[in-house]
């Protein structure tokens, strides 16, 4: 769809200069004559460019996003690339501490290969690579690569600068409704979730052998919806809206490395 709307583009640019380039010359045909120049010719090459400029506009404005180009090692790691599990600790702790999110407790037991999250015993050391490592470390097919690297930095971006919108959301002093969120904020949310909406029509349109890893895209399409709630300076008064982000963040992962780690089924 992107390459079309360009096409008509330059297509609807090409047929103003053509129209304007007939116009100059009926009016120096007539300009000694006396007569108006002829204009039924000329009206419908007008309206003919006057329809590409408005189909142009249109397939621009609701062509969805095209997938963002981000390289597996553009993606943040964490602050440290393990961890070691402490008495009294579990894997949500460390989830929340690598990730953002208490949720990616689930993606660091498979990342792991840990059968039993709640038996992990004290002095483990676990691996907390960037995200987009991780699912090239476990054998991720390289045409997904790409799109896994796009949901990665949409987290990371996400997560970036969720505490400023959280200091901001509450120094509003409004409680449930609708805060001037900063602009700033609003742009980066937005961009990740353009981002996520992309990389998430590559995963739909996986073909055979593999299987189109349906759970994943679901936690993810949701996290998406989310993020533009947030955008849009929407408060539920709870702060359950931001966890929910946080939630389908970690549950998208986490099914997306167990689609890997079973063949891409």
């Amino acid at each position: 769809m992107p390459h079309l709307a360009s096409a008509l583009f330059l297509s609807a640019i090409a047929w103003a200069v053509f129209f304007g380039w007939l116009r100059h010359r009926s009016w120096l045909r007539h300009r000694d004559s006396g007569f108006a120049p002829g204009t039924q010719g000329l009206s419908l090459v007008g309206s003919v460019g006057a329809f590409l400029l408005v189909l142009t506009a249109t397939l621009c404005f609701f062509a969805p996003a095209s997938l963002p180009s981000v390289a597996t090692e553009a993606v943040p790691p964490p602050a440290k690339l393990s961890a070691v599990m402490e008495r009294g600790s579990n894997l949500r702790a460390v989830g929340a501490g690598a990730y953002g999110h208490e949720r990616f407790s689930g993606f660091v037991a498979a990342l792991n290969g840990i059968s039993e999250p709640e038996r992990v015993q004290a002095g483990v050391t676990l691996k907390t690579p960037s995200l987009s490592i991780a699912f090239r470390d476990v054998g991720l097919d390289p045409r997904y690569q790409p799109a896994i690297n796009v949901l990665a930095k949409a987290c990371t971006d996400f997560y970036g600068v969720f505490p400023e919108y959280r200091k901001a959301r509450y120094a509003s002093g409004i409680a449930s409704g609708t805060f001037a969120i900063p602009q700033h904020i609003r742009t980066t949310f937005l961009r990740c979730a353009g981002s996520i909406e992309a990389a998430l029509r590559v995963l739909d349109a996986v073909k055979s052998p593999h299987a189109v890893p349906r759970m994943t895209i679901n936690q993810f399409r949701q996290a998406s919806a989310g993020i533009r709630d947030l955008a849009a300076g929407m408060i539920d008064g709870y702060g359950y809206d931001y966890d929910m982000v946080g939630q389908r963040f970690g549950l998208g992962f986490e099914n997306a490395i167990i689609w890997v780690q079973h063949h891409h089924q």
